[in-house]
């Protein structure tokens, strides 16, 4: 139900998360830009003007766009409804003396108690326009601890699979297994034909490296408490694996996730990439994986897994252009991408489309939830 608020700000605040129940991924920083549009362009010419800001800040794909104005048209109507039914309460209240004293600013960890599911404080704060990065240099996501001993559990699993992942060659055991005929009757050929003992054989383990490339732009913020917890599990169970996350460029960051604490791994992490959530280069960034590492841990026997949304600002014949080389070099493309997991989602952004042809798998992959199922369907 949508509730009657003071202040245009504040309506726009309650629209985010009336949209965010309808699907869109909208947290703190689409909120803020919101509010940082309206700022800039109020006061508003026409009636159509709020709506083409909100529409221009707030979507994110062509389902979003194609969704959106009956979603603002059906937001307003309700309002107007919840400002008729409380004409009688205001009145009532016009003669009762007001308290002179102004209401406190919520504070941007009360936004992110909300957006992470948090809602205790949702009725008696609603979030304002502030100025400071979600992720900037003091500024760091909350880890549940609960849930982070069940990323370690899931990623365990997946990492058992990569790591017990056999070749089509043999290897000669003691254990039981299949029967080497070859070198059964070649030990036994001294002995007059009689079959005493027994040579068994099974497949050789592959050896697997892997390689993860996490974006960690703008558009990614949403979930990037669960991916550094993915990567920070990875790198602590599996160890020929090397990280990287890349906004505008690449930055190597296993020294810094080999660390046993989870929150200081980020921090090391956000104060050695100085573009943590800015915009999205994923052409260059992979261009920049080629020259300086891919020869380094690419092989045949590595599967390289990417974690992105897609959306890529730079040129498109650059994503192409690299994600053949990273395909050709690696044993399988693996791409986990948060918004697949819609029912209406298709690739339709220009980077996932282009990314598209050298993908081995693709995924969806947000939360827990998702990484079983990734866990379910790995298939190596």
């Amino acid at each position: 139900m949508v509730q009657r608020q003071t202040s245009l700000s504040a309506n726009t605040v309650a629209f985010c998360r009336y949209l965010r129940a309808k699907g869109f991924n909208i947290g703190p920083v689409e909120e803020r830009d919101a509010l940082s549009a309206m700022e800039i362009l109020t006061p508003f010419g026409a009636a159509d003007d709020l709506q083409l800001c909100l529409q221009t800040a707030l979507c994110r794909s062509p389902q979003q766009l194609k969704a959106f104005p009956n979603f603002y048209k059906k937001y307003w109507q309700e309002l107007d409804r919840a400002v008729d039914s409380k004409a009688k309460e205001v009145e009532e209240k016009k003669d009762k003396p007001t308290s002179s004293k102004p209401q406190k600013a919520p504070t941007l960890q009360a936004l992110k108690n909300w957006l992470y599911g948090s809602r205790s404080d949702e009725t008696t704060e609603t979030a304002t326009y502030s100025t400071i990065d979600v992720f900037g240099k003091t500024e760091y996501p909350a880890f549940d601890e609960r849930e982070l001993r069940e990323v370690f559990f899931l990623v365990k699993k997946l990492v058992r699979k990569i790591a017990n992942r056999r070749s089509r060659r043999f290897q000669s055991t003691h254990k039981k297994g299949s029967p080497d005929l070859k070198k059964t009757i070649r030990q036994n050929i001294l002995r007059h034909g009689e079959i005493i003992e027994l040579i068994y054989r099974r497949k050789k383990k592959e050896n697997l490296k892997v390689v993860l490339l996490c974006d960690v732009s703008r558009s990614m913020e949403l979930y990037s408490r669960f991916f550094i917890q993915f990567l920070f599990a990875f790198q602590n169970l599996f160890p020929k694996v090397r990280a990287f996350v890349f906004s505008t460029s690449l930055h190597p960051v296993s020294d810094e996730l080999s660390h046993r604490s989870l929150d200081e791994s980020l921090r090391r992490i956000i104060e050695k990439v100085n573009n943590w959530s800015g915009g999205t280069k994923i052409g260059a960034s992979l261009a920049q994986f080629n020259e300086k590492h891919a020869h380094k841990h690419l092989s045949s026997k590595t599967l390289t897994i990417i974690l992105s949304d897609g959306w890529d600002t730079g040129e498109v014949g650059l994503v192409s252009e690299n994600m053949r080389h990273i395909h050709r070099r690696s044993m399988k493309v693996l791409w986990l991408n948060p918004l697949a997991g819609s029912a209406e989602w298709t690739p339709e952004v220009q980077g996932m489309k282009a990314a598209l042809p050298f993908v081995d798998v693709l995924l969806p992959f947000h939360g827990v939830e998702s990484l079983r199922e990734v866990v379910a369907k790995m298939k190596l």
